[in-house]
């Protein structure tokens, strides 16, 4: 090298970290991350929050049917689990309050439509009668196969 030139000196590249600062597409994808964790968190809360209000409405249905098997008192079971398809339909469908009859079975059927209503229909005529003649355990599965259904997240299937 020429002893007049300029004194040129090695090529130094600075030290950056390969983790810092990170290119805008990196940000954008942990920023949709981020939301989609939030999204699932606030989901599966809700889900459970339902899934617990599902479960407290059918803890009277659950103790009607133990305080049965203990006193045999099937107008009480009877009156409890009628009480309790009224309030869910009142839920589901808040004109249903006042049905009775052949419209009340149609509410009914309507807010889930693929369960058998008869069971519920008798309940809400045997709790008037001095003797309620019902199969206890088979009434109590239906009322709550029926509840869970009707307390489903969809939209009532309920006509205008």
């Amino acid at each position: 090298m020429p002893a007049n030139g300029p004194e040129l000196r090695d090529i130094h590249v600075p030290q950056v970290s390969m983790w810092w600062p990170l290119a805008p597409g990196w940000w954008l994808l942990l920023t949709l991350l981020l939301v989609a964790v939030i999204a699932l968190a606030v989901f599966l809360r809700r889900r459970a929050a339902w899934r617990r209000f599902v479960d407290a409405s059918l803890a009277d249905l659950r103790s009607a049917t133990a305080r049965h098997a203990q006193d045999g008192d099937t107008l009480a079971f009877a009156a409890t689990a009628s009480q309790l398809v009224r309030r869910v339909a009142r839920f589901r469908d808040p004109r249903s309050a006042a049905l009775s009859g052949d419209a009340w079975r149609q509410a009914l059927a309507a807010i889930a439509p693929d369960r058998d209503v008869s069971p519920l229909v008798v309940l809400d005529e045997a709790k008037y009668r001095p003797a309620a003649d019902i199969d206890v355990r088979a009434t109590a599965t239906a009322v709550e196969a029926w509840v869970r259904k009707a307390l489903d997240r969809r939209p009532p299937h309920v006509a205008a």
